[in-house]
């Protein structure tokens, strides 16, 4: 049977806590006393910041025992023991710690990475609980469609302030993601499947919540390419929700649209050429 792994508690002074905590000090040096020569391979070492009260715990990924603290540093990484010390000054610092008959016990190196030991702590509060303290969000998926000549594409939709639209919607779907969302909506908008080569994600929009549109919304717009001709007459739009479609240079879309929703093809447009951010935020 095999026996559970155990945990060893090894305090540690600031300097060297913070240089675990950091994720640069990997190796951690001790001599074989009867409770550091107990420590095994898949145990569980807690370091204590000396000052602070602060802990940590890491897994024991190899010990290495040594003659003497040259036969140790001579097999060791010193930057992985202190990281911020000089190799020459390791030996002198180890031997203020510990002196002649300590260091005869037989130093040991213990070898650890960054997977964590012990089971994380449990959350304070349930997931349906806690999504009712954060605020709610809507998501959209759509794709950015040019025809042969770079110029965009968009649609005209028949609600509200009868905005100019990329093809895409809500994701309203159960277990679709954005990429699927804009795919569907597309071919429903449209009557083209296009977008199917994992298109490149090209802008992330965060709308905040306003008058018009009480929560927040966040939208994800992905390169869907270009239109040929014939791609371009063989759309047929869905007269539920829009009932024209244009294309235009982005002086000729500037006119026709009010600035904050032109903001957003002016951006997707950027950022396809390289030219600009990636992420754009709005208000309703």
């Amino acid at each position: 049977m095999t026996a559970s792994p155990r945990e060893h508690h090894f305090h540690l002074l600031e300097r060297y806590y913070d240089q675990v905590e950091s994720g640069r000090k990997t190796v951690e040096v001790r001599v074989a006393t009867p409770a550091k020569a107990a420590v095994e391979v898949g145990d569980t070492i807690v370091f204590h910041d000396r000052d602070s009260g602060r802990e940590l715990d890491i897994v024991v990924k190899r010990v290495t025992s040594y003659a003497s603290f040259e036969e140790l540093l001579d097999a060791e990484d010193p930057s992985r023991i202190d990281p911020d010390a000089q190799p020459k000054e390791l030996l002198v610092a180890l031997r203020s710690i510990y002196p002649p008959d300590r260091e005869a016990l037989g130093p040991l190196a213990f070898e650890f990475d960054h997977r964590p030991a012990r089971p994380g702590h449990s959350l304070p509060m349930t997931p349906s609980q806690y999504a009712q303290t954060v605020p709610h969000h809507t998501v959209y998926g759509c794709l950015y469609v040019r025809d042969e000549h770079d110029r965009p594409v968009q649609l005209r939709s028949v609600y509200g302030s009868r905005l100019w639209q990329f093809p895409g919607g809500n994701l309203d779907a159960q277990g679709e993601d954005p990429l699927q969302t804009a795919r569907r909506e597309t071919i429903e908008e449209t009557g083209l499947e296009i977008g199917l080569e994992a298109p490149k994600l090209l802008l992330t929009h965060f709308l905040h919540a306003g008058p018009r549109l009480p929560l927040n919304k966040v939208g994800f717009i992905f390169d869907g390419g270009r239109l040929t001709t014939d791609q371009l007459r063989r759309i047929r739009l869905d007269p539920a929700e829009h009932d024209m479609w244009a294309v235009h240079d982005l002086d000729g879309w500037r006119q026709l649209m009010a600035p904050r929703a032109f903001s957003r093809l002016y951006a997707v447009e950027r950022a396809r050429l390289g030219e600009g951010p990636a992420y754009l935020i709005t208000h309703t």
